[in-house]
């Protein structure tokens, strides 16, 4: 049975948590919105998306604004940035598999590709983004769709996971009809993660193996 899992980028994969923020401040004056001090952060971490978007003054008008300029900031910092956990192993481990991997995030396609190239994880299927904060639960749809229609086998949407460090990366692996793993090295705290209700939630890379063992050998209803 094939099996698809999907990852998001930002804290799942690239350890980019501090850098964003660093952005995120940086831009603050330009787009007149609040700061994230560092003692907001644990504050901050424990929020849903769109409560950290009204917490920080954020209108939604200029939200794409915000993400066009981030990805602009990003670029600079790629040659820099390390992964957020030892997830190679994993990643492998999951190819011998015959697990197909992906990557869905709002960052620019061009800043993971170089990342994947600058630290030897050139592992992945595909990569999609969406300059659409809120909205990854419409391109993750697209690909499960796809998915379904090209797999080799029987097509069993219980076999597409989306992994994610964010409350709303398990907003969107919901809405999307895929099984979703939480991950506890990324943005959101382990408590807004639960309060999700993800399908799992894990604390090092090398569980999402165990997961996907155990649903490529039974299966998933």
């Amino acid at each position: 049975m094939d099996m698809l899992i999907v990852f998001d980028f930002d804290g799942t994969i690239a350890n980019t948590v501090h850098t964003l923020i660093r952005i995120i401040n940086k831009l603050a004056d330009e787009f007149a919105y609040k700061k994230i001090r560092m003692y907001d952060l644990h504050h901050v971490k424990g929020m849903r998306t769109r409560d950290i978007l009204v917490y920080l003054n954020i209108p939604m008008l200029k939200l794409p604004f915000i993400i066009r300029r981030i990805r602009m900031e990003m670029n600079k910092e790629i040659p820099m940035l390390k992964p957020s956990v030892n997830i190679k192993p994993t990643l492998e481990a999951l190819k011998n598999e015959g697990c197909k991997l992906g990557i869905l995030t709002t960052n620019a396609t061009s800043n993971v590709r170089a990342f994947l190239k600058s630290n030897d994880l050139e592992l992945f299927d595909f990569i999609r983004s969406t300059h659409h904060l809120l909205a990854k639960h419409v391109i993750l749809k697209k690909i499960k769709k796809s998915y379904c229609y090209h797999c080799n086998s029987n097509p069993n949407p219980s076999m597409i996971f989306y992994v994610g460090d964010e409350v709303r990366d398990i907003e969107a692996g919901k809405r999307a009809g895929a099984k979703t793993v939480a991950v506890s090295w990324g943005f959101n705290s382990r408590g807004a993660l639960l309060a999700e209700m993800p399908d799992y939630i894990i604390d090092r890379p090398e569980e999402l193996e165990y997961i996907a063992k155990k649903a490529l050998t039974i299966g998933y209803k």
